[in-house]
């Protein structure tokens, strides 16, 4: 029996030090993963995070995602506030224009015009939430996120990719930050969402992995949030709550 547990307990410290983020084992997420282009963009660890934020959500006002790409991570938040039962209206802003280094990127490696991978990257975010979401599309936004934030300040009635008018404005439970990934910009999309954003409220960071370099992981090691925030988990993506 004590060889037993202490190889149990051996086995498990070895998968700790491998494996040291929590997963949400979900099966929508396994059916997107190998069926749309874009899926491995939202790692595994973030259902954790999303699951966690969505279970707890302390209102039922808006949820926001800046940056949307292909639609994977627009399309669990969706099935996360659906299986949750929560009535939150899903905001998500992209306007499908690159950065510089991403356009190169493009054109050197896949040989295509950013013109054409914008289409395609669009297009192909239309498909996915559509054969996913078709039921309950979000409220998608085409703007650059200052600009949608413009009008969320001033609650000015926008049209949406689907072609029904909505309007932004007011207080907001929970968001969702992958736009461009330069400081200046991350900072400016936290202030924002960080003005509306509800007391027990959520922001959660992709890509601010400490693995990844860029300015989502300088600007949440910088820690200028921790005065109105709490650290909920780090996964390795973090996830803040606001506190006051």
């Amino acid at each position: 029996m004590l060889k037993k547990l202490l190889k149990r307990n051996t086995y498990r410290s070895i998968r700790r030090k491998l494996f040291p983020y929590k997963r949400l084992p979900d099966e929508f997420y396994d059916a997107l993963y190998v069926s749309i282009n874009g899926a491995p963009l939202f790692i595994p660890e973030n259902t954790y995070c999303v699951d966690l934020a969505i279970r707890n959500l302390p209102t039922d006002d808006p949820v926001v995602e800046i940056g949307s790409f292909t639609g994977m991570s627009t399309c669990m938040l969706s099935h996360f506030l659906e299986l949750h039962q929560r009535r939150n209206i899903l905001f998500n802003v992209d306007k499908w224009e690159f950065e510089e280094k991403e356009k190169q990127y493009y054109s050197r490696v896949l040989k295509v015009t950013p013109e054409t991978m914008k289409h395609y990257i669009r297009e192909s975010f239309i498909r996915n939430l559509q054969l996913c979401c078709g039921s309950h599309l979000p409220a998608t936004i085409e703007l650059f996120s200052d600009d949608f934030f413009e009008c969320w300040n001033t609650r000015s009635s926008l049209v949406d990719l689907w072609g029904r008018t909505v309007m932004p404005g007011g207080p907001i439970s929970f968001a969702y930050l992958d736009g461009n990934h330069q400081y200046a910009f991350v900072k400016r999309d936290f202030d924002n969402v960080s003005k509306w954003l509800v007391k027990d409220g959520f922001i959660f960071f992709d890509d601010s992995d400490p693995a990844i370099k860029s300015g989502v992981r300088d600007f949440v090691q910088e820690g200028s949030w921790k005065k109105e925030y709490e650290l909920v988990i780090k996964n390795p993506n973090y996830l803040l709550r606001k506190i006051r």
